[in-house]
């Protein structure tokens, strides 16, 4: 990908680049900034709705508890030894009509005045076990049973209800109510409902409602749905942690929740629609887009005018080159009146001066630099394999005595001969062919392992003359670049299909080359020239430019792990 992107910029003519690069110089920054301050803005906005959402949270559950609280204080008031349970266990004993009228009335009265008394308090039943009514204070609705009653939370033999709809037909309001079991000394026990006012808790999740746009849950220990203000989405006695989990707050259905729960284990779940959340947001978003809209249209104009400022200078300077390239030297184009680029323009027509002067000088040192590089080449390659080889004779005769000394000296000997003794530049491929030979059982002499040398040459080609010593250095290149025991090489001398020329490709089962270190090698760049490896391949080239000129070509082909294969093409020259 980086590739492509690096080729499709560089043919951007100058023009866009300049939008470009002003492009991303702005709105690089921009989009920074803009992404640490979308983050902050979104850390504030949320730690602001939970702050607020757990501050009115708090302030519900302490009236709600406190609701709660005052509802048992209450129904302390209708328990044994209370008066009024005291009288109620004495109507159950007395079997006296008289009396147990008597008592029934100042029950009754006893009844409505507490219940007088205790603002907050309303409907109050004595029932017995089977849910028969022994006393009440207010008429009860149709219908009325406690189990459909939603529980709350239960502990101290005290059921709490809740919040849920009066069952006093004449109230339509929401209360908290409780079951209490009130003991007597005679009998079973019964049993007393209470019902409380839920207006004080009500009015303030009311005004959360108006301040938040907010909406409450009321759950019971068991995380069940008590009393809900969002029936469709959150519907009573359905379990409020199988829908949103366990957590103290998230994200459901469009909502975030905050949970808090008492020390009973009931809780109040406050749910804020997300819309109102995302209002802040999208209004600082707009906000930042239309920065964004501004900036971009200065950072055009911007580019705009430093196009223009560059374009005069630019023309110049392509009116110049042009020139030198039509080699019309006495062409002066018009100043920029910028001083920078006039500054360049003037030394850019003392170059064309300079150029005419140049080009004949060039020429010649040219031509006799070549000639120089190709003779220090060839005594920097003899002398080194000279000496490395007669060290090698040298220790062969230390240990070995007698062995193997007559054989590589030989060889030596007759590679000597051709290398040093030759005179002319020139060769024929038997004599290079005879010359690798000799050089081949030498290395194998030096590093002490086999490779096999494969040569393929047609008969008719053996006296066609070529550069002297060429062969040679592709083969040591093989050597040096990863041939080991069972090494392969491969030489082959064949017709290219043409009489007037023929191939040579000298092929090996090494490591190979990557892409970059042909390109190196061909382009006469290689660092490791310095170490002895890659002189060779570089007297080959140079020779081939020196006595063929452009009709010479030498090319690599290498796949790592597999080989590399010098492909030669020379014309054809007979003695």
């Amino acid at each position: 990908m980086f590739k492509s992107f690096k080729k499709y910029y560089k043919k951007l003519p100058l023009k866009r680049r300049i939008v470009y690069l002003f492009s991303l110089a702005t709105f690089i920054p921009f989009f920074c900034a803009f992404i640490l301050s979308y983050n902050a803005i979104y850390n504030i906005l949320e730690n602001k709705l939970e702050e607020g959402a757990r501050s009115h949270l708090k302030q519900t559950e302490i009236t709600l508890m406190n609701t709660i609280d005052n509802l048992a204080q209450i129904s302390q008031q209708f328990v044994y030894p209370s008066n009024i349970a005291m009288k109620l266990n004495e109507w159950r004993e007395t079997e006296d009509l008289s009396v147990k009228t008597s008592l029934n009335e100042h029950i009754q009265r006893e009844l409505d005045y507490l219940s007088y008394t205790n603002s907050t308090s309303g409907l109050t039943i004595y029932m017995q076990q089977d849910g028969t009514y022994l006393f009440r204070n207010m008429p009860i609705r149709d219908g009325f049973s406690l189990e459909k009653l939603p529980v709350l939370d239960e502990y101290n033999k005290i059921t709490y209800y809740g919040p849920h709809i009066s069952n006093n037909p004449l109230n339509t309001q929401y209360v908290i109510s409780i079951d209490r079991e009130v003991e007597l000394p005679n009998g079973e026990p019964i049993h007393l409902y209470i019902e409380a006012s839920f207006t004080i808790t009500q009015s303030i999740l009311n005004a959360n409602n108006k301040a938040n746009d907010s909406f409450y849950l009321i759950l019971d220990s068991d995380d069940r749905i008590s009393y809900s203000e969002l029936t469709n989405k959150f519907p009573v006695d359905t379990n409020f942690s199988t829908i949103a989990g366990q957590d103290m707050s998230g994200k459901q259905d469009g909502f975030y929740w905050f949970k808090t729960t008492s020390n009973q284990g009931w809780s109040i779940v406050s749910l804020i629609p997300q819309k109102q959340f995302n209002q802040e947001k999208t209004k600082w978003i707009t906000q930042m887009l239309i920065l964004a809209v501004v900036f971009g249209a200065l950072t055009l104009i911007i580019a705009w005018l430093v196009w223009k400022m560059i374009y005069k200078p630019i023309r110049n300077f392509d009116s110049e080159i042009k020139a030198v390239t039509d080699n019309n030297f006495q062409f002066q184009s018009a100043a920029t009146d910028i001083p920078e680029f006039d500054q360049v323009l003037k030394q850019l027509q003392r170059m064309k001066k300079q150029i005419v002067e140049l080009i004949d000088e060039v020429g010649e040192e040219e031509k006799k630099r070549a000639d120089l590089e190709i003779e220090k080449l060839m005594y920097q390659i003899n002398p080194h394999f000279l000496m490395n080889t007669l060290d090698t004779v040298h220790w062969l005769a230390l240990i070995n005595k007698q062995e193997d000394i007559d054989q590589m000296v030989s060889a030596l000997n007759k590679l000597l001969y051709y290398n040093l003794k030759r005179s002319g530049k020139m060769s024929t491929i038997e004599e290079e062919l005879d010359s690798l030979d000799q050089y081949c059982k030498l290395q194998e002499f030096r590093y002490q392992f086999s490779y096999y040398v494969n040569v393929k040459v047609d008969q008719d080609l053996l006296k066609t003359t070529v550069p002297r010593f060429i062969l040679q250095p592709l083969v040591e290149n093989a050597i040096y670049h990863g041939l080991d025991d069972d090494g392969y090489i491969e030489v082959v001398v064949e017709s290219s299909g043409s009489s007037d020329s023929i191939i040579i490709s000298i092929h090996d089962n090494g490591l190979g080359l990557s892409e970059e270190e042909i390109a190196c090698i061909l382009n006469g760049t290689n660092q490791n020239q310095r170490n002895g490896i890659g002189i060779g391949m570089n007297y080959v080239k140079r020779m081939l430019e020196s006595h063929y000129n452009s009709r010479a070509e030498l090319d690599i082909k290498s796949t790592q792990g597999k080989g590399t294969t010098v492909i030669i093409k020379l014309p054809i020259e007979y003695e």
